[in-house]
């Protein structure tokens, strides 16, 4: 799962970011979800900086305002210096005038620095990643995750290591606001190479989008747990050439069912990024090493695999979904689609769905039981480059980024009075020039906890989130993160496999042969040395439980 649901991931991200449901209300301190954020003030510098004297001091000082919270603070700041930042995505068409904004008006006169912006597009990101920390491009941060190569790079020395101590000094305010939860998360072991996002999301909850005026045509059960949801779509499926709708138009660059399976069994990351889960059972606590199951070689995906080929044998999907290339949401958006399996993403379909006037929708949860937790701060960081010649500016910038709420909005969403602003009821309100600077399209480990609701959000959007919120645990596993260098070699080996397996087990391309397939599926991968990944896994989290 962890090559396939990279894209996914940082879309859901976006999307539930642009409905402001990213965590709506920041938290107190004991809270591991949410930081209290504010501006940097002077009076809350950081303690540990050296204070700087002579005329050395007086010249830093001199080439920043006085009304900066990094003024006076020993800083190294007489050099005007361009720090990169690499993310991914696609540009913005208004990013240059934003960034003209954001350094004109905030880290010229603040930090006495400029910050330039490359993108690493979803097309080649994959290919281009590596390529532009050690082959000497000039860059000094760079977005990563646990999706997103953040264990292989830190273990290639292309990430510098920072220790609290330079966290304190160069990255204040972020340090001051975020939890410590956040910055044991993204260390590997007891070694940070990022700085992690400042709000965890419900990143990998997904829920069921489905056709409200079929539902209520044809009288199919309403999909509100696992069970209902495979009736209403072999329900659809009998009246698809009545209705002219696929009861789930989905192909292979879209897992719809998965994801919600699992919940439903109360199954949940085990560590992100790797393809472990553990029965979590409504349960904070470190789980048993006994309840945690790699995905693909156990029961539980077997009996998936099985409940797959039964849907795929009632026609629930096209025969050919396998080969299929098409955005599966446009399905759902076009009226061709029954329903659609995902995130808030999923509620932004259904929205075009009933503004073209093709049908109506309705929002189900499949596990309305289950509680889960929210996603890892290690889903989104920025690591600071080893080869960066400015490595502590770059952490100021990155610092004042994070933690300046003008200018993190101003990033984020754009210029305000241009592209966005705020109604009376603090809700944010998207202008004519929106379209050229949709919010957050590509800063995900820059978001705050006090980012501002859309005004006009969807009520379903606001139900589903509320729902999922009210039933959240804080699970200690989350501060365990895997360090798969020790068996590169075999994971990558794995992975491969798992790409020539996963897709068709779960449009149940294998039919009566699936419980055949899986045996030999389950071979292959033992043959790869899963054991060994496995074992690795179980030592280093063994050694995290008996730490906690």
């Amino acid at each position: 799962m962890k090559n396939k649901w990279k894209k996914k991931l940082s879309v859901l991200l976006a999307a539930a970011m642009t409905a402001g449901l990213c965590a709506c209300t920041s938290g107190s301190d004991s809270s591991p979800d949410s930081a209290s954020q504010k501006a940097p003030q002077e009076d809350s510098a950081p303690s540990q900086e050296a204070e700087g004297t002579g005329q050395e001091a007086q010249g830093a000082q001199e080439s920043v305002s006085a009304d900066s919270p990094y003024y006076g603070k020993g800083y190294d700041l007489e050099e005007r210096v361009n720090v990169v930042l690499y993310v991914l995505g696609d540009a913005p068409a208004d990013m240059e005038k934003v960034l003209e904004e954001a350094n004109s008006k905030y880290l010229i006169p603040n930090l006495n620095s400029t910050l330039e912006i490359k993108f690493l597009n979803w097309s080649d990101y994959q290919t281009k990643y590596s390529l532009v920390l050690a082959g000497g491009e000039d860059v000094d941060l760079i977005y990563t995750a646990s999706w997103c190569y953040y264990n292989e790079e830190a273990a290639k020395g292309a990430f510098k290591e920072m220790d609290m101590d330079f966290v304190q000094k160069y990255l204040p305010y972020t340090y001051e606001q975020q939890l410590d939860v956040s910055w044991d998360q993204a260390k590997i072991g007891d070694k940070l190479y990022a700085v992690p996002k400042g709000n965890a999301s419900f990143s990998n909850y997904d829920f069921i989008v489905a056709r409200k005026d079929l539902i209520d045509k044809y009288q199919l059960p309403e999909p509100n747990d696992w069970e209902s949801f495979k009736e209403f779509l072999t329900g659809l499926a009998k009246v698809q050439v009545e209705s002219g709708v696929v009861a789930m138009n989905t192909n292979a660059n879209r897992n719809q069912t998965l994801e919600p399976y699992l919940q439903a069994k109360g199954y949940d990351y085990f560590t992100e990024g790797f393809d472990y889960f553990y029965n979590a059972q409504n349960r904070e606590e470190l789980p048993a090493w006994d309840s945690v199951v790699y995905l693909y070689t156990s029961d539980l995906y077997l009996d998936y695999a099985k409940e797959m080929a039964q849907l795929a044998k009632a026609g629930v999907w096209s025969k050919d979904a396998i080969n299929d290339t098409n955005d599966a949401t446009a399905y759902f958006e076009n009226g061709t689609s029954g329903c659609i399996g995902w995130n808030f993403s999923a509620i932004d379909a259904g929205e075009k769905l009933e503004t073209a006037q093709l049908g109506t929708f309705a929002v189900y949860d499949v596990s309305p039981d289950i509680h889960m937790a929210r996603s890892r701060y290690n889903g989104d960081m920025i690591a600071i480059a080893t080869n960066s010649k400015h490595p502590e500016r770059a952490a100021l910038v990155l610092d004042y980024m994070k933690s300046d709420v003008d200018l993190n909005r101003t990033l984020l969403g754009g210029i305000r009075g241009e592209h966005w602003d705020l109604n009376e009821q603090g809700q944010r309100v998207a202008l004519d020039a929106a379209e050229n600077y949709s919010w957050n399209s590509w800063a995900w480990a820059l978001n705050r906890a006090d980012e501002p609701v859309m005004a006009g959000t969807d009520e379903r959007k606001l139900a589903i989130s509320e729902s999922i919120d009210s039933r959240e645990l804080f699970a200690q596993v989350a501060g365990f993160t895997f360090d798969s260098s020790v068996v590169a070699t075999e994971l990558s080996v794995v992975n491969s496999i798992v790409d020539e397996y996963e897709y068709s087990f779960s449009l149940g391309i294998y039919g009566d042969d699936t419980e055949t397939k899986f045996g030999e599926f389950k071979a292959k991968l033992e043959a790869a040395g899963l054991d060994k990944v496995t074992e690795a896994m179980k030592t280093q989290y063994e050694a995290f439980a008996a730490e906690h």
